[in-house]
């Protein structure tokens, strides 16, 4: 089929709202992500200092018990090869119940960044939420990617001339990445959290001439708690601060006053309005809308920070989509196609979702091939395929394929979308495999090597801060709670895999 066809097909297949965006993405001159040219560039602040170390990857998920969509999860970070995670809050035990509130996401995550020792300091924690996130490519994709958007990142603070500067507590830098949504919420355009948020990285036309003018067509720019990653010790920090707004501001009459994602972005406000104070001097309280029966402005509210009070935080948010894909409000400019020239892994859905796009991107091709723990002797597996034969979920709009899917909003697509999935067709013989051994044979705790790091399983320790060993934990297929209980495939989710299997 000649590219020309094929563009024509894709835009048959995405829904009317992507079709002028894709337009414009694939007839005017490809992908408009800045990030497509950067992926094979070096990270630079962060990365310098840790060349040739080990550092550990922590995946921690707030999780009180297990279901079939936490299966889905553990099933995609087993045959992408992530470590084995921590589960705080399983049973209910802690500060607050999680079964009753979503605090313990806070209280009990933080107990668990207390519990490492200072020599963790250096480490990346991934914390996701547990019930409605796949994981699509490999963890050394998305540290690479990490790096390189907080390098981006720090290089915006520096043309805002803030960059370095002391302020709010700490040095204005960024390190922690959080997820983006397409709306503000908790609903209210009078916070802070709402109107105080940094302009997008993204184009002004984005999403094509409706950029911005309603939720659908809206850049993403405001704070989602459900990813969140970064360096253990500012996690730490960050968490402390979040629980300092939680004494502050919880009120039993509030509506949402055991959202987690409230506090998170309260934290992130305060920091963006000292943030502002420090470029401009002064913050002035914008007009975020009219009272429709007088008819006079409303303004928005700005926080009261009393010297002393630490702001800076070191949060910023992933614009672009390079690591953790939203879905709310962004179905209709995502598709799942392959970028191998030829044939597909799935030939039924490639006949529908094939697209000549050009190659796949650097650090996708340069990661373990998907199919590399597995041995080639005696197996239907298609273990000679490439990242590129595979079918991929991509963002139209930015041309991201996303290391990690969060479904947001409507909760009826994991069980619509989880059949797209690369790995799903194959789902029983990867789980087996990836049981056994990791793309990294020659070394069982390797998780990753990026930019001349060795990222490796983390240690795990107990909340009280004893270890359970004091090498990193070398198993797959199940997880650790926070008290140091290991739980395995079997006793998770054996029962749960007639669905997560089923065609």
């Amino acid at each position: 089929m000649a590219p020309s066809s094929q563009r024509l097909l894709l835009l048959l297949l995405l829904p009317a709202a992507a079709c002028a965006v894709l337009f414009a993405t694939f007839f005017l001159g490809g992908f408009s992500s800045s990030s497509s040219s950067s992926w094979a560039q070096p990270s630079i602040d962060l990365v310098r200092s840790l060349r040739g170390r080990d550092l550990r990857f922590h995946l921690v998920l707030p999780a009180t018990a297990v279901n079939v969509n936490l299966c889905r999860l553990l099933l995609s970070g087993l045959v992408t090869g992530y470590p084995e995670p921590v589960f705080v809050g399983w049973g209910g035990h802690g500060q607050y119940d999680g079964a009753k509130s979503h605090l313990f996401k806070i209280s009990e995550t933080l107990a668990y960044l207390n519990s490492l020792p200072a020599s963790a300091d250096g480490d990346l924690v991934l914390l996701l939420d547990a019930y409605d996130i796949w994981l699509q490519l490999r963890p050394d994709v998305l540290i690479k990617r990490y790096y390189d958007l907080i390098d981006r990142a720090n290089q915006r603070l520096r043309e805002d001339g803030v960059y370095g500067a002391t302020h709010g507590g700490a040095e204005v830098r960024q390190s922690i990445v959080f997820g983006p949504d397409k709306t503000c919420w908790p609903t209210d355009a009078r916070r802070a959290a709402c109107w105080a948020v940094p302009k997008s990285s993204m184009s002004e036309i984005a999403f094509g001439p409706d950029t911005d003018s309603w939720m659908v067509p809206n850049r993403p720019i405001w704070l989602n708690s459900g990813t969140i990653m970064g360096p253990a010790k500012d996690m730490r920090d960050m968490f402390n601060g979040t629980m300092e707004q939680v004494k502050r501001k919880f009120d039993v009459n509030f509506k949402q006053r055991n959202s987690d994602q409230y506090y998170f972005q309260e934290l992130f406000a305060d920091q963006e309005v000292g943030r502002i104070k420090l470029r401009n001097g002064s913050v002035q309280a914008p007009v975020v809308g009219q009272d429709r029966s007088t008819g006079e402005a409303i303004h928005g509210d700005v926080p009261d920070l009393p010297p002393g009070r630490r702001t800076e935080y070191h949060v910023t948010l992933d614009y672009e989509t390079e690591i953790f894909q939203t879905s709310a409000a962004y179905t209709e400019y995502l598709t799942w196609m392959s970028f191998n020239h030829s044939s597909a892994f799935d030939p039924q859905l490639a006949s529908r979702r094939r697209l000549d796009q050009g190659e796949i991107p650097q650090d996708i091709s340069n990661s373990p091939a998907p199919f590399a723990s597995i041995e080639k002797a005696d197996t239907d597996l298609p273990v000679h395929h490439s990242w590129a034969d595979l079918i991929l979920g991509v963002n139209g709009v930015t041309g991201t394929i996303f290391p990690l899917f969060h479904l947001t909003g409507e909760k009826a697509y994991r069980d619509r979308w989880w059949p797209r999935m690369w790995f799903h067709s194959h789902g029983r013989d990867l789980l087996n495999a990836a049981r056994k051994a990791n793309p990294y044979a020659e070394d069982p705790e390797m998780v990753a090597v990026v930019n001349g790091v060795r990222w490796k399983t983390p240690t795990v320790y107990r909340v009280n801060g004893s270890a359970v060993s004091g090498k990193g934990q070398v198993s797959r297929g199940g997880g650790w709670s926070d008290q140091g209980e290991h739980f395995g495939w079997d006793e998770l989710c054996h029962v749960h895999e007639e669905k997560l299997f089923e065609m």
